[in-house]
């Protein structure tokens, strides 16, 4: 996006923010919102860099995760999140241990289940602009929690216009500046969702050691 136009709508959505929502904002979120809420489950594969506060890549990671309601498969690099909305596993393949706990996320923690109606509670959001992408039109939309105490500053939504869907998002790091970046390389949605997707299995681990943290 060329500076000009944040410029723009830093201006133009300056009395949004003073009003907490920017019309414009909520209409893409809610229209995003009621997409996924239609679905079962879905799967996606995504790409994830940290990059420092001038915009240069330090790491990055390839992860795949599927998800249905607060039921979740996260993996990236040699860690394996499953949980089953009761309970979490951690494996960790490279040292061969598996992490049990429970599930008990906090009440503002951003969860696979919560991803694209977060913005309802405690977030402010403005619409800042359109995009071209091979061939697409992306949406790009700010959100900046109320709880300006928060470590994540500024979380930036880039959703697919034509789609509904989320391709990427930023989050801004307080203080620092520095960003985690995640694009969405694949999505799929899933029609049927089997309770074995997202359990756990001995079988499939075999020889790992299991440290039950509950």
């Amino acid at each position: 996006m060329k500076i000009s136009r944040i410029f723009l709508f830093l201006i133009l959505g300056l009395q949004a923010f003073q009003s907490r929502h920017d019309p414009m904002a909520e209409g893409v979120l809610k229209a995003v919102s009621n997409k996924y809420k239609k679905m079962q489950g879905f799967s996606a594969v995504f790409l994830h860099e940290s990059e420092d506060n001038s915009g240069k890549t330090r790491g990055s990671v390839k992860g795949e995760i599927k998800v249905s309601g607060n039921k979740y498969v996260l993996i990236t690099g040699n860690t394996t999140l499953i949980c089953d909305g009761k309970t979490v596993w951690n494996i960790d393949n490279k040292i061969k241990e598996v992490s049990i706990s429970d599930y008990e996320p906090e009440p503002d923690d951003i969860t696979p289940e919560k991803i694209y109606n977060f913005y309802e509670k405690g977030y402010k959001y403005i619409f800042m602009g359109e995009m071209k992408v091979k061939g697409r039109i992306w949406q790009t939309i700010d959100l900046e929690p109320e709880n300006t105490t928060k470590e994540i500053s500024k979380i930036r939504l880039f959703v697919d216009k034509q789609s509904r869907q989320i391709v990427r998002w930023i989050l801004f790091e307080r203080g620092s500046n520095d960003r985690e970046v995640f694009d969405i390389q694949s999505f799929t949605v899933l029609n049927k969702i089997q309770p074995v997707d997202f359990s756990f299995s001995k079988s499939r681990f075999p020889g790992f050691k299991q440290v039950d943290l509950r």
